[in-house]
């Protein structure tokens, strides 16, 4: 069964991530795509560092020359946000990476990228969804990946060049040029290695590596730029030998930062920084979005510039569509992910850890200064995420209470609001707020909360909790 969620369909290698499976996916897109009346267009095809990812891009390849369609194949690993650069470049009708992001190693996933170079809305995933499910077990078609790169059916292509300069293009080179930052950087096992050092080196700043092997296991961690999972990288990072600290996600999708104390900084401090940086020191113009579970300190710092904020559900075509629609500045996730307008049409962890190292060159102050500075205008807000995992034979039961029986816990504040947008959400009347919703990648209920002070945070655990209506185990620790 194929099942596309939030971030494209990702799913275990062996069980539910099989070479037929991808097949299937990959007949999917041909079918849909003569549907669309494009099928004479080419089709991107990228892969990044995961288990089998380079044959399992190799099936996919194979099974749309089947379908008469072309493939421009990136022979190298590639970053997502780089693969949708070529879809907007390059006008195709469709790109396709196979990735499973920063989820953990025995996951491998697709991510579906649409004209534009955007992430695939529901409508699409939707239809390719309702066409693969209908698609038998498929096997090798007769022409194989090296007959067809022969053949011309299948080209070797690569925007590398292309996307690295398209990157410098957004940032002040002289500026950063003059400074000769030292910046430590963490791919996680991933696929940003090169293209971030070579971005680096053209902005002549010092950059030593870590991490920087190929490790499908990616050192028995999951490749996600949370502090859980940069632990060494923190412990060089306190040294204090580095102006700052940068790490991104297994396809560079997503970015985490250290300030130059060795203090981690979230992917929430990293959206009020960016943001704020580029209203009060590049002075551009717009608003922003942000999805349910990301901080409403960032709606504080958009009004005061006269702005608008948004809200909308997780997934990041959301952000993306939302963006486009209302013209924004910024739009960004509280799982380290952001879209800069004028680049990318979706989230670009390079060029947001770029923008950052222009920043420090821009303002003159670390992050620690400019975080502060923040602080100190907009206040603060304590954020904190919690996961539940569920057996998946659980989520009818989950889905009754809490979507269509709208159960509501014991919760220690008036409720000024619920919203249902995505999964639910009380927002209460003291600025604080609490979120439940399914991961559309694994078995979890993600919960985020955002309250006033870290009391405040324990208080509303200990509520939540104690009534723990969802009958889940809590993991050690949260009570």
């Amino acid at each position: 069964m194929v099942k596309f969620g939030t971030g494209g369909w990702r799913a275990v290698i062996a069980e539910e991530f099989t070479f037929n499976n991808v097949r299937r996916v990959a007949q999917a897109v041909a079918l849909y795509l003569e549907e669309l009346g494009q099928a004479h267009k080419p089709v991107v095809v990228g892969h990044d560092l995961r288990f089998l990812s380079g044959r399992f891009s190799r099936a996919l390849a194979e099974i749309l020359v089947h379908n008469g369609i072309k493939v421009w194949f990136i022979e190298q690993v590639v970053p997502t946000p780089m693969l949708m650069y070529a879809v907007d470049q390059e006008n195709l009708a469709m790109g396709i990476m196979v990735t499973a992001s920063h989820n953990p190693s025995e996951y491998n996933g697709i991510k579906i990228i649409v004209e534009g170079g955007k992430d695939a809305p529901v409508e699409v995933t939707n239809r390719l969804e309702e066409i693969c499910n209908t698609i038998p077990e498929l096997k090798a078609p007769p022409l194989s990946f090296e007959e067809a790169l022969q053949q011309k059916q299948i080209v070797e292509y690569s925007n590398k060049n292309a996307y690295i300069d398209s990157l410098l293009a957004q940032i002040d080179v002289d500026a950063v040029q003059k400074l000769n930052f030292r910046v430590l950087f963490n791919p996680m096992f991933g696929v940003a290695k090169d293209i971030m050092a070579m971005c680096l080196a053209s902005l002549r700043c010092s950059v030593d590596l870590i991490n920087a092997d190929r490790d499908t296991m990616f050192g028995q961690r999951t490749p996600s730029p949370s502090r859980e999972s940069l632990q060494d990288m923190e412990y060089i990072m306190k040294q204090g030998k580095y102006h700052i600290g940068i790490a991104t996600d297994g396809d560079s999708d997503r970015i985490g930062l250290y300030d130059e104390k060795g203090n981690y900084i979230d992917a929430n401090e990293i959206l009020k920084l960016l943001y704020y940086y580029l209203k009060a020191y590049r002075g551009e113009k717009g608003g922003l979005v942000r999805n349910i579970t990301t901080s409403h300190v960032l709606d504080r710092i958009a009004h005061s510039f006269g702005e608008p904020a948004f809200e909308v559900p997780v997934g990041f075509k959301h952000i993306s569509f939302k963006m486009d629609e209302e013209n924004l500045l910024l739009g960004g996730e509280s799982s380290g992910g952001l879209k800069i307008r004028g680049h990318v049409n979706g989230k670009d962890g390079i060029l947001a850890a770029l923008l950052a190292v222009e920043m420090l060159a821009k303002t003159g102050k670390s992050l620690s200064q400019l975080l502060a500075e923040i602080n100190e205008k907009y206040g603060t807000l304590y954020f904190g995420e919690v996961n539940l995992r569920y057996h998946p034979q659980d989520r009818t039961r989950l889905d009754q209470i809490l979507i269509k029986d709208k159960y509501t816990p014991k919760l220690p504040w008036r409720l000024a609001k619920t919203s249902y947008m995505d999964g639910v959400k009380f927002y209460f009347t003291n600025d604080n707020w609490f979120s439940i919703r399914f991961s559309g990648t694994e078995p979890i209920l993600r919960l985020a909360y955002e309250t006033n002070t870290p009391k405040e945070a324990k208080e509303l655990k200990a509520a939540v909790f104690s009534d723990n209506y969802l009958n889940l185990p809590i993991p050690e620790g949260e009570i």
